[in-house]
């Protein structure tokens, strides 16, 4: 008689555990997917932090340079632009270093050619030396005459047209069409110089291509 009541205490107390665990396998499986979610979540963010990372190497606007440019800056052209980045600003440096220390000399490759652009800004610690560089124009470096002017008076210091880049250009780009709004209402009252008709068709044509690419990455962020 014992036994038996033994043998049902003890099928009750297994049939407890056993509806104990069932009750608590849904919430262990939850637990599971949410960590399976976050690792899967954090192995994203670190793969597109590596990519941006990497993409920031090649692309110029990725360098310390990338920033700097007001009105004090030169803008300079007509050299050979064949050469890498790093020959480019070495041989500009040099041909500058009469007119004072340099700050910085920006050169503009283009990302998915890896080809400069043909034009670099540069800029002087001090501002006695503008007249300096402004009077190489006409210069020759390299076998090449070059071009030097201020920097507000290009079309390339608004902004960077024609081009293959990447986001990061893209989001330089945003950064130049916002100055150039700036300056504009700075400088307002017709004293500021308009750019060409052509230029702002290629400005308005660039601004769509942007919104149509931010559509499409948010587009393709919702499915993933």
């Amino acid at each position: 008689m014992d036994q038996s009541k033994l043998k049902r205490c003890s099928a009750s107390s297994s049939s407890h555990a056993e509806a104990a665990a069932e009750a608590a396998d849904p919430l262990q499986k939850e637990r599971e997917l949410n960590d399976l979610e976050t690792e899967v979540n954090c192995r994203k963010r670190q793969k597109q932090e590596e990519e941006t990372t990497e993409k920031k190497k090649k692309c110029c606007f990725g360098t310390k340079d990338a920033e700097g440019n007001n009105e004090h800056t030169i803008f300079v052209t007509g050299f050979d632009n064949s050469g890498s980045r790093d020959e480019i600003r070495s041989a500009l440096a040099k041909h500058f270093s009469s007119c004072g220390e340099l700050t910085r000399v920006f050169v503009h490759i283009e990302c998915e050619t890896g080809v400069s652009r043909g034009y670099a800004f540069i800029n002087l610690k001090k501002r006695v030396g503008i007249e300096a560089a402004l009077s190489l124009n006409g210069s020759d470096l390299g076998g090449r005459k070059l071009l030097v002017t201020m920097a507000t008076l290009r079309d390339e210091y608004y902004g960077h047209v024609n081009f293959k880049g990447c986001e990061i250009c893209f989001a330089m780009f945003a950064a130049a069409s916002r100055r150039l709004t700036r300056w504009k209402l700075k400088t307002g009252g017709g004293k500021f110089r308009r750019l060409s008709p052509e230029l702002e068709e290629k400005f308005r044509l660039r601004r769509k291509e942007l919104m149509a690419s931010r559509k499409i990455e948010k587009s393709k962020t919702k499915d993933g």
